[in-house]
């Protein structure tokens, strides 16, 4: 029998990843059963529908996944699960449990095929009947439960250096990170290292109150970092609140990757277990592991913050603090930490009413919290962005002032487009909505 690496916990929750297939866009019954995951105690990395095998058996990988359960309603199944067995199988995750449903859609012939090859657990409406909802889900969790992420053997194959294009192995280093004890993990990095330690790459972290556009805008930026910059290596670390009643999380920032495709992009999601702050305590962990296997540029994303929250300022290079108009009135701007302390200010979702109203707002308050009140407005780190839109011109400013901050302040030579400005120095935008009552027609 393997021994299991020392934990730093008693035990670590289990981790699906739940998606509705490809050319699906039936997200009723998954979304349903990933809830009923949640309150189970289980953390669960939705990717939300119509998602290929590719993107489901990318994101188990780098998320080091116990489980993937998949609802597939459109005739396709025995083809999107034996793909995404095949992938994982190729990539050395094939202890991943697969299961799923998909009603009548998926034939009892079907279901046995999967079943008998060792492909998927597949539930069918006569299961559901007996076992009902709860039921299934119980008896995936079962088998999952059967996974020991933390066995010695998994770790063997960490002999030696390991890059960042090994996402297999970066994910492995991660879990140890997350659920290993110190020491255990520190003589783990010492064997991978591929970077000198004094060599680390700088990080960059996205803060700020819940519903804002974090992970639109944060997609939208690693894009733009891989049009300039080709090749670039950028590791995404994700933290999203744990549910105290039943300990289990809604990871749910992959359902706005749409870059992630790229090989060069690499994403780990984590819950904030008993940290209770916007940040998971492995964090700084996670970071030491991405610089030591030669991440280019680290970005930390952390869940919805308060006024008072900065705990992004402890693992973070630069910082940037993202908005919305809905802060409420201009005194509350007097009350966030985070103009006091953030590199970058994102007043996000700038298409809404009243955007460019909360725009000289922060401007004045950002002046006044800095004492430099003859500075120029188009000169202020506060940038006005639409991350929903196509080829969003604030986002290109975004990137532009980072990519400045990161040179003159970190010595890193990340190039950026110039972004399109109108006289005001405000970015152009592609679409202008002069009617307020339109908003919702596009």
């Amino acid at each position: 029998m393997a021994l299991p690496i020392n934990r730093s916990a008693e035990s670590a929750p289990m981790r699906f990843v739940t998606a509705a297939s490809l050319f699906d866009g039936h997200d009723a019954a998954i979304g349903i059963f990933r809830r009923i995951f949640q309150s189970m105690g289980c953390e669960v990395i939705h990717l939300g529908h119509d998602r290929g095998a590719d993107e489901v058996a990318r994101a188990a990988i780098q998320e080091d996944a116990h489980a993937i359960a998949i609802t597939s309603y459109q005739g396709g199944a025995v083809e999107m699960f034996t793909h995404t067995k095949q992938i994982l199988d190729e990539a050395g995750f094939g202890h991943i449990f697969l299961c799923g449903g998909g009603g009548g859609t998926i034939l009892p012939w079907e279901i046995k095929k999967l079943r008998d090859e060792g492909i998927a657990r597949i539930y069918s409406p006569d299961d559901g009947r007996e076992m009902g909802l709860t039921g299934m889900v119980e008896d995936a969790i079962e088998e999952a439960s059967k996974i020991d992420l933390l066995e010695k053997s998994r770790f063997n194959s960490l002999s030696g250096a390991i890059t960042a294009d090994d996402h297999g192995a970066v994910s492995k280093l991660l879990t140890l990170a997350e659920n290993a004890d110190d020491s255990e993990f520190r003589t783990v990095l010492q064997r991978v290292r591929s970077v000198d330690a004094d060599a680390g790459c700088p990080v960059v972290g996205l803060t700020g109150t819940g519903g804002a556009g974090k992970s639109s805008l944060t997609d939208e930026l690693m894009l733009r970092i891989q049009r300039d910059n080709p090749g670039a290596k950028i590791a995404l670390l994700a933290t999203d609140p744990t549910r105290k009643r039943t300990g289990g999380a809604l990871l749910g920032d992959r359902i706005r990757m749409n870059s992630l495709a790229d090989d060069n992009l690499f994403m780990r999601s984590f819950a904030s277990r008993a940290s209770g702050r916007e940040i998971a305590d492995c964090i700084g962990m996670a970071i030491e592991a991405c610089q030591a296997v030669g991440f280019d540029l680290i970005l930390v994303e952390t869940s919805g913050i308060g006024q008072g929250n900065d705990a992004i300022t402890e693992v973070a290079d630069l910082s940037v603090y993202v908005t919305t108009r809905e802060y409420g009135a201009p005194s509350q701007l007097e009350k966030l930490a985070a103009l006091d302390f953030a590199d970058l200010v994102v007043l996000n979702k700038f298409d809404r009413p009243g955007a460019e109203d909360a725009l000289t707002e922060i401007r004045k308050q950002f002046k006044r919290n800095r004492e430099i009140w003859d500075a120029k407005n188009e000169d202020l780190p506060v940038v006005p962005t639409i991350a929903s839109q196509f080829a969003d011109a604030g986002v290109d400013l975004l990137w532009q002032k980072l990519a400045t901050l990161l040179k003159d302040n970190h010595g890193q030579s990340f190039e950026a487009g110039e972004a399109r400005l109108g006289s005001d120095g405000l970015p152009l935008s592609l679409i202008h909505i002069s009617e307020p009552t339109r908003l919702g027609m596009i």
